[in-house]
C-alpha cells in the first residue's frame, strides 16, 4: 500500500470536475456561496484594515481580488482573504472543531483569479482542498482529552492550523494541475512549515487575541506557498502525513489512525459533513442559541421581564472565553455566552454588528448579560458517545429564561442549527441565500447565479465581477 500521502495526491491530482458526484458539487457550490459571504461580512470589521496592509507586505505579482479594498499581489490577496472570511466565526466548521474552508476558497481564488482558469477547475480546486483538510481534520478528531468516558479538559498540545494549510495547499495543487509526485511535494512542503498548534494559549486566554486560534491568513499562505514552492523546484517531505511522526500527531492527536486520512477515497466525500452558522460564533456555542430559537419561535419575552438565563453546556464551553461577562475584544465577543445570548434577545441582526465594540457601553446590553449563569448540562459529555469517523455529531447544551411573572422557558438541543446530519436543522439552499442577503452591501442575486454558473464558465471574471458588486464596490 503507498504511503498515504501519496494515495491522497494521486487520488486528488487526478480529479475531475466532471466525474464528481452531483450532490458534491452542489455541496461545494454551497461551501463556496457561504465562505464568500463571510468574506463579504469581514471586509469592514477591525480585521480588514490590518488583513489588507500585512497583505500588501508580501508583495507583487498578477494583482488579484481583494475583498474591502484595491487588489493585491497573489499572495498578500490570499492572506488577507483567507484572514478576512474567518474574521466573524461566521464561516463553516468541519465537526471536530475546526474551519478550514476560507483556506481552500481563498487560495483558489487568487490562483484561478491569477492563472486565468476555468470556473470547473476553480471549483475542483475548492472541493480537493476541502477534502483535505477534512481528512486530516478527522484524523486529529476533536482535541479533548478522555479518562473513562468522560471529558477531562484539553490536552496540553493541540492546534487546528494544520486543516487550515492542507486545505490551502490541495486547493492550489490542483489547480497549478501538479501531478501526484509533485502534488505530494506540495503537502510535505506547506504541512513542515505549519504554524505550531497553539491551541493551549487560546484555551487559558480570556481576553482573545483577534489573531484568534490560528491566523487563517498565514495559513492559506503556507499551504499555497508550498505549492508553488514546490512548482519552483523546492523538495520537503512527501510523507509528512504518514507513521507516529505525521502532520497529525505533531498537532496533538494522541493516537492518529491513517485510516481517517485514506478510507474511501473518491467515494466518501468529507464535504456532506459541513456545518453552516447562521450566527458569528463559535460552534459549539450553537446549540445552546439553537435552543434559545426554539424559545423564540413561540415567546419574544421583552428584556426588563426576564429575571434570569440559565445556560446549560458541557465541558468544551465552561472555560472563561466562554463564560465571560464583559468581553473585551473583538474575538472575545465571538465566545461569550452572555454577549451573544444579548444580541439575539435584543434582535441584533447576525453578522459585523454582533462584535461592535459600541455594544460594550450598551445599558440594554450589560443588563442582559448580567443576568446569565451557567449550569452543567447533563447530558453535557454526551458527545464523546456520538463521534463517528472521529467526528463528532451532537454537543448537548440548553437554556432558561427566567421571567419575571415566575414562567421558566426552557429548551435543549443536541445539534445545532446548520447541521447536516439533522433534516430539521440542516440549512437549506434558501437559508444560505438568505445569510448572504444579510450580509452584502451590494446586490446579492448575480453573485448566486454566477456560482451557479462556474461549472460552465471558462473563467472566474464574471464570479469576481459579481463579487465586487456585492461587497458594494466599482
Amino acid at each position: 500500500m503507498p504511503p498515504a500521502t501519496l494515495q491522497l495526491a494521486r487520488t486528488f491530482s487526478a480529479l475531475t470536475w466532471a466525474e464528481v458526484p452531483a450532490p458534491v458539487r452542489h455541496e461545494t457550490e454551497r461551501l463556496l456561496l457561504d465562505t464568500l459571504g463571510c468574506l463579504l461580512a469581514g471586509a469592514d470589521t477591525e480585521i480588514g484594515p490590518m488583513a489588507r496592509r500585512f497583505g500588501l507586505a508580501l508583495g507583487g505579482g498578477t494583482p488579484v481580488f481583494v475583498a474591502g479594498g484595491p487588489r493585491l499581489g497573489l499572495l498578500g490577496a490570499i492572506y488577507a482573504n483567507a484572514r478576512i472570511a474567518n474574521a466573524l466565526d461566521l464561516d463553516e466548521t468541519f465537526p471536530v472543531g475546526a474551519h478550514f474552508g476560507v483556506g481552500a476558497v481563498a487560495a483558489a481564488l487568487g490562483l484561478a483569479e491569477a492563472r486565468m482558469q476555468s470556473g470547473a477547475a476553480f471549483l475542483s480546486a475548492i472541493l480537493t482542498g476541502y477534502e483535505l483538510g477534512a481528512r486530516l481534520a478527522s484524523q486529529i478528531g476533536p482535541m479533548i482529552e478522555v479518562e473513562d468516558g468522560r471529558v477531562t479538559g484539553f490536552p496540553s498540545v493541540w492546534g487546528v492550523a494544520a486543516p487550515v494549510v492542507l486545505a490551502a495547499a490541495g486547493a492550489a495543487a490542483r489547480l497549478l494541475e501538479q501531478d501526484a509526485s509533485l502534488f505530494a511535494q506540495t503537502i510535505g512542503l506547506a504541512g513542515a512549515n505549519t504554524p505550531v498548534p497553539a491551541g493551549a494559549h487560546w484555551a487559558a486566554a480570556i481576553d482573545l487575541p483577534n489573531a484568534k486560534y490560528c491566523d487563517a491568513g498565514w495559513c492559506a499562505v503556507t499551504g499555497a506557498g508550498g505549492a508553488l514552492a514546490a512548482e519552483a523546484g523546492t523538495r520537503g517531505f512527501p510523507t509528512i502525513l504518514d507513521g507516529p511522526s505525521g502532520l497529525a500527531r505533531l498537532s496533538g492527536a494522541a493516537s492518529p489512525t491513517e485510516a481517517h486520512l485514506t478510507a474511501g477515497l473518491g467515494e466518501r466525500w468529507l464535504i456532506a459533513y459541513i456545518t453552516y452558522k447562521p450566527w458569528p460564533s463559535c460552534r459549539f456555542t450553537h446549540p445552546v442559541l439553537t435552543a434559545l430559537e426554539a424559545i423564540l419561535a413561540s415567546e419574544h419575552p421583552a428584556a426588563d421581564a426576564i429575571t434570569a438565563i440559565v445556560v446549560e453546556t458541557g465541558p468544551l464551553t465552561a472555560s472563561a472565553r466562554f463564560t465571560q461577562e464583559t468581553p473585551r475584544t473583538f474575538a472575545s465577543r465571538q465566545f461569550s455566552y452572555p454577549h451573544l445570548i444579548a444580541m439575539r434577545l435584543l434582535g441584533v441582526p447576525p453578522g459585523p454588528a454582533w462584535c461592535d465594540p459600541r455594544w460594550d457601553d450598551d445599558p440594554a446590553v450589560a443588563d442582559l448579560r448580567a443576568k446569565v449563569r451557567f449550569e452543567a448540562h447533563p447530558r453535557g459529555e454526551d458527545f464523546v458517545h456520538s463521534l463517528t469517523h472521529n467526528q463528532m455529531r451532537a454537543l448537548p447544551g440548553g437554556i432558561q429564561v427566567h421571567l419575571a411573572d415566575g414562567r421558566i422557558l426552557r429548551a435543549e438541543s443536541d445539534t445545532a442549527c446548520g447541521d447536516p446530519w439533522n433534516p430539521e436543522t440542516l440549512l437549506s439552499d434558501e437559508a444560505l441565500a438568505a445569510k448572504l442577503r444579510g450580509l452584502a452591501r451590494g446586490p446579492v442575486d448575480p453573485l448566486i447565479e454566477a456560482v451557479g454558473d462556474l461549472s460552465r464558465a471558462t473563467s472566474i471574471k464574471p464570479l469576481i465581477a459579481a463579487l465586487q458588486a456585492a461587497s458594494g464596490m466599482h
